[in-house]
């Protein structure tokens, strides 16, 4: 199994490179020039572990040409600093999974070992916006890893919302999706919800009104 390391750090790259060495991998080191990316492009690489905080948007345009040309390689991101946005930007762009320097050796080589056994055709069924993840299994929303006590019609109200960010829906479309019977919704009862779940979520402007329409998410824009 062929593995690339994309990182800056000389030290950090070699402790990478000789764990993974010693475990059976084949690993090749990289930095933001990128000089792999013809092997990457030709889907060479199963694993690429690449450092979340190159400068000067070299993570995000090598994590864009990734996915563009290598659909399959999973991408590990290794964060030595950052929010948990930038955490949440990383995987919505494309990569599998992210870890905070430093971390034990023993754990990346689980979260490999993890993403080898998971079938070919696994999706991340969870959620993302700005700071917020929606684990849609157990119906549950997460604000920096932190679990926020949403009622089920907040929930499935906030899920609905985020999974058409960037448009803006209008009240008889939530009322259609959400309470599904419009007949017996009160007219307020969407402001209510919407009240509410600002509170909770503690974020004024996460949902955008948009008079005369309804609401909007609208995703954050990468820095």
């Amino acid at each position: 199994m062929n593995i690339l390391i994309i990182e800056n750090s000389v030290t950090l790259s070699h402790i990478l490179q000789k764990t993974l060495d010693s475990y059976g991998y084949n690993t090749s080191l990289d930095n933001e020039i990128f000089v792999n990316r013809n092997l990457v492009k030709n889907s060479v690489f199963d694993f690429v572990i690449i450092n979340t905080n190159l400068p000067k948007e070299s993570t995000k345009t090598i994590l864009n040409y990734i996915r563009k040309y290598s659909k399959n390689t999973k991408i590990i991101g290794v964060c030595n600093k950052g929010s948990w946005t930038e955490k949440v930007d990383f995987l919505n762009r494309g990569g599998d999974d992210v870890l905070t320097y430093p971390f034990p050796m023993q754990e990346i080589l689980a979260r490999i070992q993890s993403m080898i056994r998971r079938p070919k055709n696994y999706v991340d069924e969870n959620l993302y916006v700005g700071n917020f993840m929606l684990d849609t299994k157990i119906k549950s929303v997460f604000r920096d890893n932190t679990d926020i006590n949403l009622r089920k019609k907040e929930y499935e109200l906030f899920e609905y919302l985020v999974r058409n960010k960037d448009r803006t829906i209008s009240r008889c479309e939530l009322l259609d999706h959400v309470w599904d019977y419009r007949q017996y919704v009160g007219s307020n009862t969407i402001d209510v919800h919407i009240k509410r779940l600002r509170e909770k979520l503690e974020n004024e402007n996460i949902i955008q009104t948009i008079h005369g329409i309804g609401y909007q998410i609208k995703a954050p824009k990468a820095s």
